[in-house]
């Protein structure tokens, strides 16, 4: 008797010891990265992962990691690894192809984010009191989302009706600024009724031409806001009939069967219905932190309509998280809409994570020379102002970085009309040799109306620099380690 019961003693033991190690010695942490389109994601996680392991093999590539990791008798980060896939539904984050092309013989900028991709990092951490350390090293899982920041931008759309939404969108789309890249859709509307009878085909053509105009936007005049975001960022079943919707002029309280405008409104709640739960409900709801990349530089040379269309996108972002306050545990609001609403109750249910820190950072900082890389950080946080964002960094839950996930410039300096002005020198993709470049003044805040009377010229695309094919030593950025610092301090 006495023989079959200590097995089963030790057995239970066992698991009462891994229990109590998983839950005082292991921390998760969950980190969302996304940003408008071409922010610089993909390239973002790449130098972050590649940073992070050398930072394990004792190289001081994240200054700031290196500082919050200091101890009393050195560094006491013990290991980096990254997690092999397991049997997750998404994509894997493929860090080694896309470091295999910015490391290659001709190092060239990995493809944009187009979907879901996720990985894992475990580090291995040295407690500083000698009282804590006989419970064993810390282990923290620190798990990366990224996803476009096109799909993020479809969140407003769950508070919104068809009307609204068609109503709010053919206003913007007939603005002097936009009507020239939006003509040929608009051109096709204003032959097609509310009341019709549906026609596939029709419709269809109707639904290509938008999505045409989006692009046109976008590639045109470098606006950002434009919905639904899978127009632009499909992902997965991108040519699924539901998607096959577009704006409506007229759109009355009782659709009648089988018309134009009943067909596209169900269409719009069925796309809405799916990213709710293929997305927001499934992983958005998951994450507790969250960096959001903004190419502010790439707006601002773009123009008043292009940075004011960024602005507002921002805006929109901001308005539908739910933040949790560290001083009281409630909840900061970026805005009373319904997505909020919904995401109070979904936190009460127990179905939503309060995101813990957000950080706001503006890439591709060394566009810019150092003396205007402050600038570059007080427009974003300008910016994110605007959009309600003082009670976020109030409640001390957020910051703004400048930050580079790949240091592709240095500083130089030229004469400009016999003065010395500070610029930039790099390779431009496409060319063999560096040179200099003048990005024009950053303004230290809101641009005063004066500011759009002198028009920018595009903003250029450098080569990426080489990097050392061992991997070992890093990935040469700006402002990385000050980012993941800011966003994990607390759990280092």
């Amino acid at each position: 008797m006495v023989g079959r019961l200590i097995p089963g003693i030790r057995g239970a033991a066992g698991a009462v010891a891994t229990f109590t190690d998983s839950t005082i010695n292991q921390t998760v942490i969950r980190v969302a990265v996304t940003g408008l389109s071409r922010a610089g994601k993909t390239v973002f996680i790449t130098s972050l992962i590649n940073n992070l392991i050398a930072l394990g093999r004792g190289y001081n590539t994240l200054p700031c990691i290196q500082k919050v990791l200091a101890g009393s008798r050195g560094s006491r980060l013990r290991n980096i690894r990254v997690v092999p896939a397991g049997f997750e539904t998404i994509s894997y984050f493929d860090y080694a192809s896309k470091l295999a092309e910015l490391a290659g013989e001709q190092p060239a900028w990995p493809p944009r984010t187009d979907h879901l991709a996720q990985i894992a990092l475990d580090l291995e951490i040295e407690r500083e009191s000698p009282v804590w350390s006989k419970l064993g090293r810390r282990r923290v899982r620190l798990e990366l989302l990224d996803y476009p920041g096109e799909w993020l931008l479809d969140l407003p759309l769950l508070s919104r009706s068809y009307g609204q939404w068609s109503s709010e969108t053919l206003a913007l789309m007939r603005t002097p600024s936009r009507k020239a890249a939006c003509a040929p859709f608009l051109e096709f509307l204003s032959g097609v009724r509310a009341g019709d009878v549906a026609d596939e085909s029709l419709l269809r053509h109707g639904h290509e031409l938008y999505v045409a105009a989006l692009h046109e936007c976008r590639a045109k005049l470098g606006l950002r806001y434009l919905q639904p975001g899978r127009f632009l960022c499909p992902g997965p079943n991108g040519q699924a009939p539901y998607l096959w919707f577009f704006p409506l002029d007229e759109i009355s309280g009782n659709l009648r069967t089988n018309t134009v405008a009943a067909l596209l409104c169900n269409r719009f709640d069925a796309y809405k219905a799916q990213i709710r739960s293929d997305f927001f409900d499934s992983y958005f709801s998951a994450f507790n932190r969250q960096i959001i990349l903004v190419d502010v530089l790439s707006a601002l040379h773009a123009g008043r309509t292009a940075f004011e269309d960024t602005s507002r996108a921002i805006a929109d972002i901001a308005k539908c998280m739910v933040y949790a306050d560290e001083r009281s545990s409630g909840l900061i609001q970026m805005a009373g809409n319904a997505a909020i609403r919904a995401s109070k109750a979904a936190l009460r249910s127990g179905t939503e994570r309060r995101i813990e820190r957000v950080v706001f950072a503006a890439t591709k900082s060394d566009h810019v020379p150092t003396l205007s890389r402050q600038n570059l950080a007080n427009l974003l946080r300008a910016m994110v102002q605007r959009a309600g964002g003082d009670r976020l960094f109030n409640g001390r839950l957020g910051g703004v970085h400048t930050v580079s996930g790949v240091y592709s410039t240095c500083d130089a300096v030229v004469e400009i009309d016999s003065r010395p002005v500070a610029v930039v020198r790099g390779q431009l993709c496409g060319e063999q040799r560096q040179r200099d470049f003048h990005p024009g003044d950053v303004p230290s805040g809101w641009p005063p109306e004066e500011f759009w009377g002198h028009p920018f010229f595009e903003l250029p695309c450098f080569n990426p620099p080489h990097i050392d094919s061992s991997k070992e030593l890093g990935i040469p950025h700006l402002g990385v380690d000050e980012v993941i610092a800011d966003l994990l301090k607390d759990v280092l």
